[in-house]
């Protein structure tokens, strides 16, 4: 994924969707030389203990093949009110498109992304709705290290099994799979009436199981 440098439709739905009181803007990315990727809210905590300014919340934009979505983020505010993105990301981009917004701090607990579709294929819903799957079931992970997250063994396992199939539809769309193809699981089945036939119900089993089971 890039951030995108321009608002297309998809960016401007995106950032509908989120509903942050304030502007997006393009903010440059100089990543602090001790910052790690992935781990922002580090990232401008240590800035600031070294060179002050403040931690702003908020969205980074990012923009795919066919989804165009939002990643909670932390970023510096130096003490003239600038805006800075401390973190390394992949692809070395040199600006960011972030939309500031302090309704959601950080607290320990993954905050889910904010996703739309681009392009007309269905299948790309299924994407999504995989996605906050997964985005669900991590609120219930806790936290080892800068690096792994932990699961009870039966929401992990409930985890790897969405995270598994999520896998499958993103490669499943890139290689032109529609709800008539047939499945990625070689069932000659069209997808409609394999994978894709009980997913939203099963999702909803999950979700109560899940959290029954961790209450």
């Amino acid at each position: 994924m890039i951030s995108p440098i321009e608002i297309t439709i998809p960016v401007q739905q995106l950032i509908d969707r989120i509903g942050a009181a304030y502007m997006h803007e393009m903010i440059p990315v100089q990543p602090d030389p001790a910052a790690k990727a992935g781990h922002c809210y580090v990232n401008v905590q240590q800035k600031m203990a070294k060179d002050g300014g403040n931690l702003v919340y908020g969205w980074a934009v990012w923009l795919g093949d066919f989804i165009c979505e939002g990643e909670h983020h932390a970023v510096w505010e130096d003490e003239d009110g600038h805006l800075i993105d401390v973190t390394p990301h992949l692809g070395a981009p040199e600006q960011l498109l972030f939309i500031p917004d302090d309704r959601y701090a950080y607290e320990g607990k993954y905050i889910s992304n904010v996703r739309v579709g681009i392009g007309s294929n269905p299948l790309i819903e299924h994407f999504i709705l995989l996605s906050e799957m997964k985005d669900f079931l991590r609120q219930f992970s806790t936290r080892v290290d800068d690096d792994n997250i932990h699961f009870n063994t039966y929401t992990g396992n409930v985890y790897n099994h969405y995270n598994t199939l999520c896998d499958n539809i993103e490669l499943y769309i890139r290689e032109g799979g529609k709800s008539g193809t047939p499945c990625y699981c070689k069932s000659s089945k069209p997808y409609s009436q394999c994978h894709g036939k009980n997913l939203l119900s099963a999702m909803e089993n999950d979700r109560k199981n899940v959290t029954k089971v961790n209450s």
